[in-house]
């Protein structure tokens, strides 16, 4: 089991997965580099459906979601993802965290929400609190 010990995760066997989904190519590299340096397995989607229909479901420890998706939009992907056995917790990232938005967010399950551009470590924050395992309350 992956064990985050002063800023590294140790690996007992497989690293944690973290998936990104977001339809902007240039910000699922920017993600997916900022998390590999902090030696997280990460994988990206350019659309929820791409998610779903992929192995990596299973794996997953933390998904970040943009909350504005062509086709299957957000709220639909955390639908279906509540419908199914232990879903991976869920940072939904939003170029404008509106009230109604925070309060929709929290009603589909998701555990924080993170307001774009992310310039300082609240991101990678976020996700090492999540497969730490110390995200049992959602503060959105």
């Amino acid at each position: 089991m992956p064990v985050f010990e002063a800023g590294v995760w140790e690996m007992a066997e497989v690293r944690p997965l973290v998936v990104v989904v977001n339809d902007d190519a240039a910000m699922r590299d920017a993600l997916r580099f900022v998390l590999r340096l902090e030696g997280l397995d990460v994988q990206v989607y350019a659309d929820g459906e791409a998610f779903l229909a992929s192995n990596d479901l299973p794996r997953t420890k933390c998904l970040i979601l943009k909350d504005r998706l062509p086709g299957l939009d957000a709220f639909e992907l955390l639908q279906r993802l509540q419908a199914r056995e232990a879903p991976p917790p869920v940072i939904l990232l939003t170029s404008a965290a509106t009230p109604a938005l925070q309060s929709r967010a929290q009603a589909a399950g998701v555990w924080r929400v993170l307001e774009k551009p992310i310039l300082d470590n609240r991101l990678v924050e976020a996700v090492t609190t999540v497969l730490a395992g110390r995200h049992a309350h959602k503060p959105t």
